[in-house]
């Protein structure tokens, strides 16, 4: 349990949200909860947009949490697979959707629209920040990312 002086809840407004667009381009994220917005947080919460017809985000994975999506709207394409590469699935994903990526799982998305905008909230169980999701970042020329989006990455 928290200290008793820290045992409110705090309400991030939509105005209060920026939109970082160097994280994991071309995705457009607002970080909501994150330690350096909440005190203390062990949670690093936000939502993405994808705009019509983008690229896929960089091929990664999270060695040190969890993630959970809750797709909002429109359809999302994504790449899941294994650390390694192996057992490459694709997946359209649609509003109410929920989703969740084990640490070490492989995710790639993009817009599968050319035309409507999509949207998800993602949330890294938790880690304060994205520093301490240990985030695995595979190049886009390597087997393992080839083997997990195709040749949408390549």
């Amino acid at each position: 349990m928290v200290p008793y002086n820290r045992q409110m809840a705090t309400i991030i407004r939509p105005a209060q949200i920026g939109t970082d667009t160097t994280y994991e381009p071309p995705l457009r994220i607002g970080f909501g909860i994150n330690d350096k917005i909440v005190e203390g947080a062990n949670a690093t919460m936000g939502r993405t947009i994808l705009v019509p017809g983008g690229k896929p985000n960089p091929t990664h994975y999270h060695s040190a949490n969890d993630v959970c999506w809750y797709i909002l709207y429109g359809k999302i394409r994504a790449w899941f697979a294994r650390s390694d590469g192996s057992e490459r699935k694709e997946v359209i994903l649609e509003g109410g959707d929920f989703v969740y990526i084990p640490s070490g799982a492989i995710h790639v998305i993009s817009n599968a629209s050319d035309t409507e905008e999509a949207s998800l909230i993602f949330c890294y169980i938790g880690v304060g920040n994205t520093d301490a999701a240990e985030t695995v970042w595979i190049d886009k020329t390597s087997q393992v990312s080839r083997a997990v989006a195709g040749e949408a990455l390549a």
